[in-house]
């Protein structure tokens, strides 16, 4: 049985909600185009002001056959409502356990017969789906996908020279490294002076798939990103 957990509180477990039908949109593209009179086509200018191209929120909608049936409804909509009616919530998937959303959620609606209860949860989420293991984060075995998922580097030690490979998922991310001691990350050819401490290198993009970053120095890294998937 498949369920979904909305902030702390899963459907099946804390409402005995049972999942029938879910609905996973994808975030509409933000697209700035010219039209050109006279001109075939139009000029896009989607990714002129960033390296990447920016998305809408994405919509969720998850409809649940409520267990006890007529006798408990009241009771169970309420509880629901007055947890997640018009919060932002993260979300889980439990068939899609690699990966979390942050969205609003609310009540679309709820009908009754005389054999079933259903509830309608709507959720308006930011773009991208998050993974769980985050860097810098105690990694999560049991969430992680053998078949798609990036086995990342969390922290090195560095003597001398050290060229390591930072994967990223599609979301285009700044990395933040806290060194013991002084030292230089070089990236795309651009080296960038790390403090003692915790710095966060907005010059350094992590592209999707493979990033290649040289330190240099004597000393620990503990390396922090969150990749984010579609």
């Amino acid at each position: 049985m498949q369920t979904v957990t909305f902030g702390t509180k899963n459907s099946y477990d804390d409402f005995g909600l049972i999942l029938t039908d879910k609905d996973i949109g994808f975030p509409e593209p933000k697209l700035e185009e010219v039209d050109v009179i006279g001109a075939d086509g139009v000029i896009d200018l989607s990714e002129v002001l960033n390296d990447d191209i920016k998305y809408k929120t994405r919509k969720l909608q998850f409809t649940f056959t409520v267990l006890k049936g007529n006798k408990y409804w009241a009771s169970t909509v309420a509880d629901v409502a007055n947890y997640l009616h018009g919060k932002k919530l993260r979300i889980q998937m439990d068939f899609d356990p690699a990966y979390y959303y942050t969205g609003r959620c609310k009540i679309n609606s709820f009908k009754t017969s005389k054999r079933l209860c259903t509830i309608t949860i709507d959720a308006e989420c930011e773009p991208y789906r998050l993974d769980i293991n985050g860097n810098g984060e105690k990694w999560l075995w049991d969430t992680f996908s053998f078949q798609n998922g990036f086995i990342r580097v969390n922290a090195v030690t560095v003597n001398g020279s050290l060229q390591v490979n930072l994967q990223n998922q599609r979301k285009i991310v700044s990395p933040t490294f806290t060194c013991s001691t002084a030292m230089t990350v070089t990236f795309d050819g651009v080296t960038y002076n790390l403090p003692k401490g915790k710095t966060q290198v907005l010059g350094i993009r992590l592209q999707y798939g493979t990033n290649y970053v040289t330190f240099k120095g004597n000393g620990t890294v503990k390396i922090e990103y969150q990749g984010g998937a579609l």
